[in-house]
């Protein structure tokens, strides 16, 4: 009879006779007649599989291990590992926008001179001990400090012999220009993630100033700047009042001819902090994960590439159940979530005076790290758990009700990978 293999759970069966496995995230495209039978059977032999075998367990289409045991250890891995970090950088706090929705607190607060030192030094000694630093800055509005931001990324490449980088930036994207992309693109920044409230109309009653009331037009004319040389993906806030005005906002993209092979778009809802009154018409996880699928049919139909979940190639949920990463805030205070940030209650500890980290909240570390997909039913049991590992551990209120706190792609992860086929996109 042969020995026996299983059809592995994390296949995802797609057009063009391509069959994705979440695990090894590897893709094979076989004959009509193999891709059929892989499809409605789920045990299989060598001698049933012939000469394609050897492929097909290669990239764990069929297997005969024990996956969760896989997941377990891929994910302790990369929580445990000593020879990689991953930070989310505040240097400031202050914003050219107010959005009422925004969860921030002391937005007066922004990296001064003393505290730029000691980030260098710190961020330098990171980059010559470390293996991989993922390093993403945010606000505030990232941009106001760019200067600064360039010190340090520059302190971090000139240490970087041995290093695996990435530097990427979420930003309203005001501040965006010629000059600003082309510095980001030598800097060796990997994408910019720049968010839009709306259409154009939508948008300018949120984000304006005191002296821009169309502060959407030049976001757009940076956007266009910025794409000719580097990705970009336009995060669209959906809420209540805009959730159907998608199709409107890329028709605007298109006439103003935004829309390139270096854009990517994604609809997120707004999240408050958690003891936020914000009454912005909020979409609860059921109600976006109806309207992320919906949206995501239209952007298919209008030409537009849509963005997978940004942990896509991770094998951590985020930097909450990872070791050696924190959000790190402009007076150096390190928080497990960015949701945290400005909360005294939540710090953690603090890159002290000697650029160390300090940590003073062992017992709450302990608790971020003990945290596991695995001994949650509903994670165990979830078919985009390797691309998710877990549902969010803060803000998303009780762990235990069906879908809180899980990634859009659980509902939508065959739409999203049959898209990047249709359109020639890479997806390993």
């Amino acid at each position: 009879m042969g020995v026996k293999y299983k059809k592995s759970k994390y296949d995802i069966f797609l057009n063009q006779n391509i069959i994705y496995n979440l695990l090894s995230r590897s893709f094979i495209q076989v004959n009509e007649d193999l891709y059929n039978y892989l499809k409605t059977n789920n045990d299989f032999t060598v001698n049933e599989l012939g000469n394609v075998f050897n492929k097909l367990v290669e990239y764990n289409i069929i297997s005969q291990d024990n996956e969760l045991s896989i997941i377990d250890y891929q994910y302790n891995r990369a929580k445990f590992a000593q020879d990689a970090a991953s930070y989310i950088i505040y240097p400031t706090l202050l914003c050219n926008f107010d959005c009422h929705y925004c969860f921030e607190t002391n937005k007066k607060s922004q990296l001064d001179d003393n505290n730029t030192e000691i980030l260098k030094k710190f961020l330098s000694t990171q980059a010559e001990s470390l293996r991989e630093l993922k390093i993403r800055w945010s606000g505030g509005e990232p941009l106001l400090v760019w200067k600064k931001i360039k010190l340090l990324t520059t302190a971090i490449l000139e240490n970087a012999q041995h290093l695996q980088y990435n530097f990427s930036m979420a930003t309203n994207g005001y501040y965006l220009n010629e000059i600003v992309a082309n510095e980001l693109y030598d800097l060796h920044f990997s994408d910019l993630q720049i968010t839009i409230d709306g259409t154009q109309a939508e948008h300018n009653k949120i984000r304006f100033t005191a002296t821009d009331k169309d502060t959407y037009s030049k976001i757009i004319d940076g956007i266009k700047i910025a794409s000719k040389i580097m990705p970009i993906r336009i995060r669209f806030n959906v809420y209540q009042e805009n959730k159907n005005s998608f199709p409107n906002f890329l028709d605007e993209l298109e006439k103003r001819n935004v829309n390139n092979e270096n854009i990517e778009i994604f609809v997120k809802p707004i999240l408050s902090k958690q003891d936020s009154s914000c009454s912005c018409g909020l979409l609860d996880d059921k109600e976006f994960f109806e309207q992320e699928l919906k949206l995501c049919s239209i952007a298919e139909k209008k030409g537009f590439k849509y963005s997978m979940h940004p942990n896509f190639r991770n094998d951590v949920r985020c930097l909450f159940h990872q070791t050696n990463s924190f959000v790190i805030d402009p007076d150096l205070s390190l928080y497990k979530c960015a949701l945290d940030v400005g909360l005294k209650s939540k710090e953690v500890g603090k890159i002290n005076s000697f650029s160390k980290i300090e940590i003073s909240d062992d017992e709450y570390i302990k608790n971020c790290l003990s945290y596991s997909p695995i001994t949650m039913d509903e994670c165990r049991n979830c078919k985009v758990l390797p691309i998710c590992y877990g549902k969010c551990p803060l803000g998303q209120g009780n762990h235990y009700i069906k879908d809180k706190g899980c990634i859009p792609e659980k509902k939508s992860i065959k739409f999203k990978l049959n898209q990047f086929i249709n359109n020639g996109i890479e997806i390993i």
